[in-house]
């Protein structure tokens, strides 16, 4: 069930990370040939298809990315069992975001740095907050998300669409939260997206807004607790 603060915070949460997520991950995909710094079973695509068809280059390039997303996914849930509140992992995510902005900007090379630290920031968001609201969302990955939105539609609003293994909601019937905030992160992705391909072209130090939205939700996270989301 929806914890009593309703569904409003869970969304606010959910709304600022999926849109740090969809920022990061296009504006990574302007910077680094076409690469997902979250997106990770595309990477896995084309790692195989880079394979089959001897890219050598471009096969170092996914591999550096995936490996990279796997270290930061390591290194979180090492770090995050022992601090005292799993959102602190999100101020470490902020300054490796402003250390990539920095790379960006002086680097004679940026992607080669730029890469594996945006796909580790990728990966740590996704090993911190995983559940909002009592809900399980992962804010880095959309396709899943689309799954439960479209899931929790008909189970609430189709007839006979109880759930025949009730988990939410009286006699099976999904809840507003089960139905609200996968849209959210899926909404706030795109928003994200679209963000970051205007800040690529317009703004000179793009990554220093996703850094920022980040303290923000510690901040958030840290002033309205109980979170039981972690």
């Amino acid at each position: 069930m929806t914890p009593p603060q309703g569904i409003g915070i869970p969304a606010r949460r959910i709304l600022s990370l999926a849109l740090v997520a969809g920022y990061v991950d296009a504006l990574g995909f302007f910077d680094l040939n076409e690469i997902y710094t979250a997106a990770m079973t595309g990477n896995t695509i084309q790692l195989g298809i880079a394979f089959v068809r001897e890219q050598w280059a471009q096969l170092a390039v996914v591999g550096t990315t995936l490996g990279a997303f796997f270290c930061g996914a390591l290194f979180s849930s090492f770090i995050r069992r022992r601090l005292p509140h799993a959102v602190w992992v999100l101020l470490i995510m902020a300054p490796l975001l402003l250390a990539a902005q920095a790379v960006r900007l002086f680097a004679p090379n940026p992607a080669a740095i730029e890469l594996p630290l945006l796909a580790a920031v990728m990966a740590m968001q996704g090993e911190t907050i995983s559940r909002f609201g009592g809900v399980a969302i992962q804010t880095v990955v959309v396709t899943n998300n689309l799954l439960k939105f479209a899931d929790a539609i008909v189970g609430r609003y189709l007839p006979n669409g109880k759930r025949s293994h009730a988990t939410s909601g009286e006699a099976g019937r999904t809840t507003q939260a089960d139905v609200i905030l996968p849209g959210c992160a899926w909404l706030a992705y795109t928003v994200g997206a679209g963000s970051a391909a205007l800040a690529s072209v317009s703004f000179s130090l793009p990554l220093t807004a996703p850094a920022a939205l980040l303290v923000l939700t510690t901040v958030d996270v840290l002033v309205t607790r109980p979170l039981e989301d972690t």
